[in-house]
């Protein structure tokens, strides 16, 4: 049976990921990535937004492709399910790089080192090097295809699904669905504390802090009893969200919140995963229902969040180097350009044939 709200949510998250991206491309306060502030010296409020969504909007959406993998091995066998989570997930996840990434990798190296270094190099071994640097947010598809085998594997030891029918039991009350919420932030935060941010790139992928709201997502929040219970929270969530944002900015800006001592506090997991409940409780609640955007969009978000890097860091590098728009106009052309671009990208590479299957994982187009 169809979700439509864990459709809507998906959808909505992958936006907020492509809004973040136009405000962390120019980041001032000292995040990895990006290629740096529009007017350097200068303060940037505007990094605030960055901060209301970085602690929990990944988190979120492992925990609802957790939940989708329950649901996925219900209705397939776990052969179907590795299948299609290969194609959909490892092959856009390696071969997508090689194809279209690069360019990513090659704006990457422009922004930093530059490119003059790699002059003398031969154009394939340049190609390789680009496509290596490239991965932008594939990080997110690649962890996510190694979680799905993991839930193959619990399924075939589990093949009754045992432990979720004792967890639905255990967590059939309110006092259960407390439980679960303070499970999830110790839990997470003991994620957090065993990662180690200074090694590279662990504290991009942080498999210990995703793999918590996957499986959670897998053995708890997959059932509708607790999902339902979790939905009439949806007025109280509203308010609560707002608190921690406001009080998460207030404590952390403008310190570098991809640094191991802010991603290691008690108040980022606890925004991390209290947010995640917090906008599950509202779509639960009031957007389980079809609407015209989300029938153009959703079917499109896979390939957005795929592609809608490519485009971005192209024109944030122009942009930033252009003396004649003002910053507020660099922004707004961002936030507008960014998801139109990828759209029409999406609807491009989609059509073609070999191309549809490298980078989106698709065989054949609906």
């Amino acid at each position: 049976m169809r979700r439509v709200w864990v459709d809507n949510l998906r959808c909505f998250t992958v936006l907020l990921v492509v809004l973040y991206h136009c405000f962390y491309i120019f980041n001032s306060v000292g995040v990895f990535g990006g290629i740096g502030p529009l007017r350097p010296g200068d303060g940037q409020v505007q990094d605030i937004v960055e901060y209301t969504m970085y602690p929990w909007f990944m988190v979120l959406l492992f925990l609802l492709a957790g939940m989708s993998a329950k649901w996925s091995l219900d209705k397939r066998s776990t052969r179907e399910f590795i299948k299609s989570r290969s194609l959909k997930l490892l092959i856009p996840g390696v071969a997508g790089l090689f194809v279209i990434h690069w360019i990513t990798g090659y704006f990457n190296v422009l922004a930093g080192a530059g490119v003059q270094q790699f002059a003398q190099m031969p154009l394939l071994l340049k190609w390789l090097v680009f496509s290596l640097s490239g991965t932008g947010p594939l990080w997110f598809i690649q962890l996510l295809w190694l979680y799905s085998l993991l839930a193959a594997l619990i399924r075939t030891i589990d093949k009754q699904c045992k432990v979720n029918a004792l967890m639905s039991k255990a967590l059939d009350s309110w006092i259960g669905l407390a439980a679960t919420g303070v499970a999830f932030f110790l839990l997470s935060w003991t994620g957090s504390l065993l990662t180690s941010y200074n090694t590279p790139l662990m504290g991009l992928y942080r498999p210990l802090v995703y793999l918590v709201p996957f499986l959670l997502g897998y053995f708890a929040f997959s059932d509708d009893k607790l999902l339902d219970r979790l939905g009439r929270l949806s007025i109280p969530a509203i308010p609560v969200f707002i608190a921690m944002a406001v009080l998460y900015v207030l404590r952390w800006f403008p310190q570098n919140y991809g640094d191991g001592t802010v991603q290691q506090h008690w108040t980022t997991m606890l925004f991390a995963t209290l947010g995640s409940l917090c906008m599950m409780a509202i779509f639960r609640r009031w957007c389980d229902r079809e609407c015209r955007l989300g029938d153009f969009l959703i079917p499109r978000s896979y390939g957005i969040y795929i592609l809608h890097y490519i485009p971005l860091l192209v024109m944030a590098y122009f942009l930033k180097n252009s003396s004649v728009i003002p910053p507020v106009a660099t922004y707004a052309i961002l936030i507008i350009a960014t998801p139109v671009a990828s759209i029409a990208l999406y609807e491009l590479l989609s059509r073609v044939p070999a191309v549809r299957t490298l980078v989106f994982g698709i065989r054949k187009r609906a």
